[in-house]
């Protein structure tokens, strides 16, 4: 409930955005949360340059999102629960982890919101990490390693 800040949410099937428009309102913060729906993955970097903060909320799992990676590319700052599908991707230098709870999200959330230098330390080393050890050049040296370990057995 943090008056400054604003959440938009992209994604999500016509039922979620019903039903979580509906808690917006009843929780009073329907003026803050907007839910554009589904958006083409092409439009992704338009929408991600426009954001102080990306959040990545999930509660479980232990597939890393492929989301993670552009959020990454965009160079802002990241904000995710500290779970194992995101910290095969990334760790606390380039990302804010929090406790995958409402309480957590919403701490972390406050947290960066006042910190401009933090948010923008977080995603320069997040764009970094991203060239460093995900970029294409990386892959493409990784399967060509590979086959050449392959050649030599």
């Amino acid at each position: 409930k943090a008056p400054d800040i604003g959440l938009v949410i992209i994604g999500g099937e016509a039922a979620h955005i019903a039903h979580y428009t509906a808690r917006a309102q009843a929780l009073g913060i329907a003026d803050q949360v907007k839910f554009l729906g589904p958006r083409p993955v092409a439009n992704l970097g338009g929408y991600l340059s426009q954001a102080d903060i990306l959040v990545s909320p999930r509660m479980m799992g232990q597939n890393t999102p492929m989301k993670v990676y552009s959020y990454m590319q965009a160079g802002k700052a990241i904000l995710a629960t500290d779970i194992r599908s995101h910290t095969q991707a990334f760790d606390g230098t380039c990302a804010e982890l929090v406790p995958p709870t409402a309480e957590g999200i919403a701490a972390g959330l406050q947290r960066l919101a006042k910190d401009p230098e933090l948010r923008k330390r977080l995603g320069a080393a997040a764009r970094e990490k991203v060239e460093r050890e995900y970029s294409l050049q990386v892959f493409q040296r990784r399967v060509q390693d590979g086959y050449s370990r392959l050649l030599l057995a």
